[in-house]
């Protein structure tokens, strides 16, 4: 079985505070794809960043503030946004691809 499960689907933060959107997923692949993406208020969806056991991706307004708890382990991936912006405010989505 292939899954993530996202827990706390709403959070609101203060401008400027820290927030973890916890996601855990469940894969018999060692080296999973692993994204989060959101979608803003006026309905556009963006990519956030991407990481496997080597490799990294980031858009270019999550650098810096946007990081992951990233656990193959404890099968966690969790994003945290540090310094909140209103700007921020969105559906987050995290997702698993595997390998074809």
């Amino acid at each position: 079985c292939n899954q993530v499960t996202q827990s706390s689907p709403e959070q609101r933060v203060a401008s400027g505070r820290e927030v973890t959107l916890q996601c855990t997923f469940q894969t018999t692949y060692s080296n999973p794809d692993l994204y989060w993406y959101r979608k803003t208020p006026d309905a556009v969806f963006q990519f956030v960043l991407y990481r496997d056991n080597t490799r990294s991706r980031d858009a270019d307004f999550a650098r810096g503030r946007f990081t992951v708890q990233h656990s193959v382990r404890s099968k966690t991936f969790h994003l945290v946004i540090s310094s909140v912006r209103p700007e921020d405010t969105a559906t987050y989505y995290c997702a698993l691809e595997l390998p074809r």
